[in-house]
């Protein structure tokens, strides 16, 4: 596991991230007045382990909705699907179209958003991460950008990406960790470093390790709250 520490987040992360800005934006159109990125280092090591994949591999970008990665992963070229629970999505979304859910102003509508994607080429594939209905080896690379903390049931979330990926192939995750555990409550939780390892333990891990530094200078979410995002890179064995 690898935790985000402010000083080794460097200019040129800023430049490549404001490149890839630059480049999702290029596909939207110059009209798009929604955020085409909501996390930094998380995304900037996501995009530096999929920067070598082989042309036609096989993405799965899970937790997709009101997201934009899925338009880079397919100029690599890649089989992109992007996942969601698509029909919880819709129909929220629906409920702030008509003021019957609070707004976010950050959020682009689901049908438009789907449209987007489709439009460029994706697949939109509705899959819950609990029970995966697709044969094992579906993918090369799977990505999960700050979505197991929105996940109840999260060793059973892991097991499923973990038999989807193909032999050789590389699970991404990204997560927030703070001192102590924070229990599954309203839709979210937190990792403690220790909860993260059992976590993790049954799994090849392969992405670099430290240890969490919980300076406020590292804290993720604007410095409002005192959690630090992790990284893990786990890869199948052949």
């Amino acid at each position: 596991m690898n935790f985000y520490r402010r000083s080794d987040f460097t200019p040129d992360d800023e430049r490549l991230l404001a490149a890839y800005d630059q480049e999702i934006l290029a596909q939207l159109g110059p009209d798009f007045r929604f955020p085409v990125r909501m996390r930094d280092w998380e995304l900037r090591r996501v995009l530096a382990a999929t920067a070598g994949l082989k042309p036609g591999a096989r993405i799965l970008d899970t937790g997709a909705f009101n997201t934009y990665l899925g338009l880079h992963l397919a100029r690599l070229p890649a089989q992109v699907t992007v996942s969601d629970l698509l029909w919880a999505r819709a129909w929220k979304s629906a409920l702030r179209r008509v003021g019957l859910a609070p707004a976010k102003r950050t959020e682009i509508g689901y049908l438009a958003w789907h449209r987007t994607m489709r439009q460029h080429g994706l697949a939109v594939r509705n899959i819950d991460l609990t029970r995966i209905n697709l044969p094992d080896a579906s993918f090369d690379c799977i990505i999960s950008l700050s979505v197991i903390e929105h996940i109840p049931a999260i060793e059973q979330a892991l097991a499923e990406m973990y038999r989807v990926l193909a032999p050789g192939g590389r699970l991404l995750i990204t997560t927030d960790c703070s001192r102590e555990p924070v229990p599954f409550a309203a839709g979210v939780r937190y990792f403690s470093e220790t909860e993260l390892e059992q976590l993790f333990a049954p799994y090849p891990v392969t992405s670099p390790r430290n240890h969490p530094d919980f300076s406020p200078v590292n804290w993720c979410y604007g410095g409002k709250l005192a959690v630090v995002t992790s990284f893990v890179e786990i890869t199948k064995p052949h």
